[in-house]
């Protein structure tokens, strides 16, 4: 059996490699013997980590939607503004197409934050696939749902403390974050049927005209 201190990577490479293979063939298409070939070792190894098929597809979709939240905190400093918080998060969630390498996937922290890499291409065709899956599988809509409250709570935290130095803010935080939130969502799944708008080659900008309008 792989050493224990091995573990954080055994597994991190595990899940990354069945993101990648769940890009290529599908969420139920992947076996632990495809994701093996893809990381480099063995199914053995796949198994000692995720016992079953069902209980790699729900790490790899904790870690996948973590990562958004990981990209997010590196980006925001000290002392930067909520606006330029909310900015950061318009840009982790909906990076600039084609300005990552859409050849491999990063979740893992292990290397830091910095390191996570969320190709634009592989993103969204895994935010499609997980939330077609979450209609049928009741485990898998339930790690969404949480992910989405964890993230509604947060900008709605940021559009909190923007109210209290803007009197003249009348938005309610929570309807507000929860309009970025689906929004952000629903570009991206324009992204992966190539639906820009007219004369545009990207559709992020539609996400900070959005926030900007809170500014005006």
């Amino acid at each position: 059996m792989p050493k224990v201190g091995m573990e954080p990577v055994r597994r991190a490479e595990a899940i990354n490699a069945a993101l990648a293979c769940m890009c290529d063939m599908g969420i139920d298409h992947i076996t632990l013997e495809m994701v093996a070939e893809r990381a480099g070792f063995s199914k053995g190894i796949v198994a000692y980590y995720f016992k079953t098929k069902k209980q790699l597809i729900l790490e790899s979709l904790k870690a996948f939607l973590s990562s958004y939240q990981q990209k997010s905190k590196a980006g925001i400093t000290a002392g930067m503004q909520p606006r330029d918080m909310l900015d950061v998060i318009v840009e982790t969630s909906l990076p600039l197409l084609n300005a990552q390498d859409a050849s491999e996937i990063n979740v893992s922290t292990l290397d830091g934050a910095d390191k996570i890499c969320l190709p634009e291409q592989k993103l969204a065709r895994l935010f499609v696939q997980f939330v077609a899956k979450a209609v049928t599988d009741e485990e898998v809509l339930a790690v969404m749902r949480e992910a989405y409250i964890s993230d509604t709570r947060s900008i709605a935290g940021l559009i909190n403390y923007i109210k209290q130095g803007r009197p003249d803010f009348q938005m309610d935080e929570n309807e507000a974050a929860y309009a970025l939130l689906a929004l952000i969502y629903g570009l991206s799944f324009f992204r992966v049927a190539r639906f820009m708008p007219e004369g545009e080659n990207d559709n992020r900008q539609v996400a900070f005209n959005f926030v900007n309008r809170w500014f005006d």
